[in-house]
């Protein structure tokens, strides 16, 4: 059956899929279903969907987009960086006050629970430190081993499990705080095995609450009556010799704005560890000019990695002693000689052979 463009243009505007199907329009006009779908499709170009569709398309009422207040978000954001840059501190100012000079053990790598330690002299330092007044400690990293949580084969190397070594850190370290022992520590690389398997530090988890605790270099002036004395360390850097064991140091003093900012003046110590190798220099005469460049040793003297490519590790805990009335520091191989300068003789508890 033939149909006119008017009848034909009726039948299509006519059509409403509200109010009834294509079937239904189709059979009031006597015109075949197939052929109302197709003028209907060249109409739209797509088959208009009726109340029978299979699939009915749905109808988003509410818009799912994104409502970003971006003033809101970044004011958000500032007040959340603010909290997160308390846990990490890279700056403190310690006072201390006193009628004569103090000295500061500057220890790292004790590496305790260990099988390759040397704990009878570790055990000798720390005896004389809880003996003798005006001796203070610092840590530079690497306090506990955790080479059981580093690689399978290490654990032969580790006397303790994790929570033994972590249960005696934090007993030295409570027991050097009551007795006003300790004053301050930082990060090493030994630290970073519970950070890349477990996504802590477990050595700032335990202490940070205790201690000025540093996850990376730190600056901190030291106050002893009103002479301040500046310290920047790192428990390692990217820098090293094996002709110059404090080339790392004076890297870091070089480059000193980059990691400690330009707002920290340049500092009168630069403290390093982690190559088990100690060391001791010096630049400047005067006391007021003078720049110590401090690498710490280790306990871990008998360590097969060290031994096999670098050598074995070196006991070193270099001290400095300060003055309380004049800007004066001077720093000493080990503790026993600080002893010596300010007391003038030998400390009674120790062989002459067991002065290391």
């Amino acid at each position: 059956m033939a149909y006119s463009k008017d009848i034909k243009k009726q039948i299509i505007e006519s059509f409403d899929p509200n109010e009834t199907s294509i079937v239904g329009h189709a059979a009031e006009y006597d015109v075949p279903v197939r052929t109302l779908r197709r003028w209907l499709k060249g109409k739209t170009g797509k088959t208009t969907p009726t109340k029978e569709s299979k699939h009915p398309i749905p109808n988003f009422l509410k818009k799912l987009e994104r409502d970003t207040n971006v003033i809101r978000e970044l004011g958000r954001l500032a007040e959340r960086v603010k909290e997160h840059n308390r846990e990490d501190k890279d700056y403190c100012k310690i006072a201390i006050k006193t009628d004569r000079p103090i000295a500061v053990i500057k220890a790292a790598d004790l590496h305790l629970g260990g099988l390759d330690v040397d704990y009878a002299s570790l055990l000798e330092h720390y005896k004389f430190l809880l003996e003798e007044p005006n001796f203070y400690l610092q840590l530079f990293g690497d306090d506990i081993n955790l080479m059981i949580m580093h690689r399978t084969v290490a654990a032969r190397h580790d006397a303790l499990t994790p929570d033994e070594q972590a249960d005696l850190l934090v007993g030295i370290v409570n027991e050097l705080l009551d007795k006003g022992k300790l004053l301050s520590v930082g990060w090493g690389n030994h630290e970073e095995f519970t950070e890349r398997s477990a996504g802590f530090n477990l050595s700032k988890l335990l202490l940070s609450h205790k201690v000025p605790y540093f996850s990376a270099a730190g600056y901190i002036d030291l106050n002893v009556n009103d002479v301040t004395y500046p310290m920047a360390f790192a428990h390692k850097t990217r820098f090293n010799s094996f002709m110059n064991a404090v080339h790392g140091n004076k890297r870091l003093e070089q480059m000193h704005a980059q990691y400690f900012g330009v707002n920290r003046p340049i500092a009168h110590e630069y403290i390093t560890a982690h190559t088990h190798y100690p060391a001791v220099s010096h630049e400047g005469c005067l006391p007021e000019e003078r720049i110590w460049y401090i690498k710490c040793g280790t306990y871990k003297t008998n360590d097969l990695y060290s031994r096999r490519y670098f050598g074995s590790g070196r006991i070193g805990t270099p001290t400095v002693v300060y003055h309380q009335d004049r800007f004066e520091h001077m720093c000493f191989p080990t503790p026993f000689e600080a002893y010596r300068y300010m007391s003038g003789r030998d400390w009674p508890g120790l062989k002459n052979s067991e002065k290391k």
